[in-house]
């Protein structure tokens, strides 16, 4: 009875102790783009200190560069603009190794590939 005691509370203090560890959100800091030769030149650049840049060129009228501040909710990276109303790719999912941005705005799908950290 006892070890059954010993070995529930061992668990418990395991799962404890595993559920506070701190979460590495810098997996996802670097550069990400398209292939150079994508007329579009999406680009999305993701600083450290909790900036971020983003361009879009895929329509040519109406071409898109905002700054502005990210936060991070669950496993999803959310960009902030502070100066425009523009309507652009805010909410990114990142693979677990942060090669790989993904992004769904209506029915525009996004991929970007890590170029550089």
């Amino acid at each position: 009875m006892t070890i059954k005691i010993k070995t529930l509370i061992l668990l418990v203090i395991v799962i404890l102790m595993s559920s506070f560890t701190v979460k590495n959100t810098d997996y996802f800091i670097g550069t990400y783009s398209v292939s150079a030769s994508d007329p579009s030149q999406i680009k999305l650049i993701i600083n450290s200190d909790h900036t971020f840049y983003y361009q879009d060129f895929s329509v040519s009228e109406k071409k898109i560069v905002i700054k502005g501040n990210w936060t991070v909710r669950g496993n999803k990276v959310i960009l902030k603009d502070n100066d425009s109303n523009l309507k652009f790719h805010n909410v990114w999912t990142f693979d677990k190794n942060g090669q790989k941005a993904k992004s769904r705005r209506g029915l525009t799908f996004y991929r970007l590939c890590k170029i550089n950290k």
